[in-house]
């Protein structure tokens, strides 16, 4: 994704695309306790992110991933910080007030503003789940470990 999107910067999907990688890389390296490198793969993805976005601000599936990304961001803290949850939740309600916050998304709202009251119950629950993918990751990723074939 990275040669591609490299490679023809000019294609937003491509952009995304290495938008997405960035959020698993991230992803992998904070299963595996790897802080600042999900930290970096995470702020990649979110300077994709913000530019897809703020290049087109009509595109409401580009401001989820911009919501994605500040929440990844903020989350790999300890504790979580609050400027991107307050601006994830901002980018949010714009997009409910302007009627293009898709259903599925709903529930954001709610769990964002839950994190930034200090009721940790969301962040807890996604903090529990976090760890049970770490331990499986690092499960899998032992050596000598049965690897099925893809």
């Amino acid at each position: 994704a990275e040669r591609l999107a490299k490679a023809e910067p000019d294609r937003a999907d491509y952009q995304r695309d290495l938008s997405v990688s960035y959020l698993k890389m991230g992803d992998l390296y904070q299963a595996l306790g790897q802080g600042e490198g999900a930290r970096q793969a995470y702020q990649g993805a979110l300077e994709i992110a913000e530019r897809l976005a703020k290049a087109e601000p009509d595109r409401a599936d580009y401001q989820r991933d911009l919501v994605v990304s500040l929440v990844r961001i903020a989350t790999a803290a300890a504790p979580p910080s609050r400027p991107p949850l307050e601006r994830a939740l901002a980018i949010l309600l714009g997009l409910e007030e302007e009627g293009r916050l898709a259903p599925a998304d709903q529930p954001k709202i709610e769990a964002l503003r839950q994190m930034l009251a200090g009721r940790g119950s969301q962040l807890a629950g996604w903090a529990v789940l976090r760890e049970k993918l770490c331990r499986r990751l690092r499960a899998l990723l032992q050596p000598g470990r049965h690897r099925p074939k893809p």
